[in-house]
């Protein structure tokens, strides 16, 4: 993956006096693979882990405890922001590859074995970024990396809006076993009376 990835820059705090979002390692999501939540820091109140600088497509993944699959995509509004020193930031090289295409390639399970097998410690395993970047991905040309793309980005849509529409048609079957319950239920009252 490395050769198909450029390098990436480093904030220079003494050179800025701006704020950031920061992008630490519990701001994305297990569930959606999205930045829920960041923190505004400044060169001031910075942890020393907030280093790396992502543009927009870039593909972030959490080197720390990696086989829990913390990864994103950045979008626009992440663009310009600093990530942790935890995540692994990829940066397609996109006239030989789509930054989609890693996205999906390590969202993967032959990825998440991959990872299995090259990361270290016990409490908190990791991998490095050398050896993430060391995978060996599938690289078709681009218009095949287009149409697959678009394909997992259907099933994507599709596992999305059924997980989110569930727990609504949910509530309404159990409103539904509801009304029925009672109205099998409720019998009319006897009238109660001198026989």
């Amino acid at each position: 993956m490395g050769e198909v990835t450029l390098p990436t820059n480093n904030i220079r705090w003494s050179d800025t006096d701006h704020s950031y979002r920061y992008i630490d390692l519990t701001s994305v999501s297990r569930e959606n693979n999205l930045i829920t939540e960041t923190s505004k820091i400044t060169a001031r109140n910075a942890p020393s882990r907030a280093q790396k600088l992502v543009e927009k497509d870039d593909v972030i993944f959490a080197t720390t405890r990696p086989t829990q699959q913390r990864l994103c995509l950045i979008n626009d509004e992440y663009a310009g922001e600093v990530a942790s020193t935890g995540y692994c930031v990829l940066r397609a090289k996109v006239d030989e590859i789509l930054p989609k295409w890693i996205y999906y390639c390590i969202s993967s399970i032959e990825f998440k074995i991959y990872v299995q097998e090259n990361q270290s410690g016990s409490a908190y395993p990791a991998i490095s970024d050398a050896k993430v970047k060391e995978f060996k991905l599938p690289i078709p040309p681009l218009a095949e990396q287009e149409r697959i793309v678009a394909i997992l980005d259907k099933f994507d849509a599709l596992t999305s809006s059924i997980s989110e529409g569930l727990p609504r048609e949910i509530e309404l079957r159990q409103k539904q076993y509801e009304y029925y319950r009672e109205l099998l239920l409720s019998f009319p009252k006897a009238e109660v009376g001198p026989t």
